[in-house]
């Protein structure tokens, strides 16, 4: 006698979170959310899969488009944690309103894409800026993982590149740490670096000859 045949959705739900919760939550939501299945639908917006939700290293273009069009806006209010590159920040951030983001991590936030996130020219990207171009949008936020340089021309006025100003500016962005490193790369150009504390990356360049008395737990690469 043939036992009878079994398929996935006659598991009882505690079974089939069991299975999912093996899976990257990325992955699942695209698969199973809105797909006119009652009991995947109600599954996939378990928080296990939608309170963190880490895009770095996508590059699928459908996906990304599936999930500012039709899935962030249904889990939204779930959303707590992002973790995301430059890329696709603008878009994915722009598709709901997160009223209960608290964390925001950016990776990859290189020269030539931070200006296009922030507003004026050769302009040192401090403190101020990351408050008033970035953070003003979500006020539920109470971790922001960053790491920002800016490469500037020492011979501008304009510019106050000193470290201690720039260190001032960084209250604006609420009660975590962060500090910066002036760094004179060459007798024209300054690089001015602002990141956040405890240092999360695995990457510092271009550190010069003043070492900082920061711990770096993360780093594998470092110029000096």
């Amino acid at each position: 006698m043939n036992p009878p045949d079994v398929h996935l959705l006659d598991l009882p739900n505690e079974i089939l979170l069991i299975i999912l919760r093996k899976l990257n939550n990325i992955d699942v939501l695209y698969s199973l959310l809105d797909i006119n299945n009652g009991q995947l639908d109600i599954l996939a917006q378990e928080k296990t899969f939608t309170n963190v939700l880490n895009f770095v290293h996508t590059d699928n273009i459908s996906l990304i488009d599936r999930f500012c069009i039709y899935i962030l806006p249904r889990i939204h209010h779930n959303i707590k944690y992002f973790i995301l590159e430059p890329v696709f920040m603008g878009r994915i951030l722009l598709a709901a309103v997160y009223p209960n983001l608290t964390e925001l991590k950016l990776f990859n936030f290189e020269r030539q894409i931070a200006s296009k996130y922030f507003t004026g020219q050769n302009r040192i990207i401090d403190g101020t800026c990351v408050q008033d171009d970035i953070l003003v949008y979500m006020p539920q936020l109470h971790s922001f993982t960053f790491y920002i340089s800016t490469y500037i021309d020492s011979g501008d006025l304009r510019h106050n590149i000193a470290r201690q100003h720039i260190n001032q500016t960084l209250i604006n962005i609420g009660p975590q740490n962060a500090t910066t490193i002036v760094n004179r790369l060459s007798r024209s150009v300054v690089e001015c670096s602002i990141f956040s504390l405890p240092f999360a990356f695995a990457y510092l360049g271009s550190l010069g000859n003043t070492f900082p008395n920061i711990v770096f737990n993360y780093i594998t690469y470092i110029v000096v």
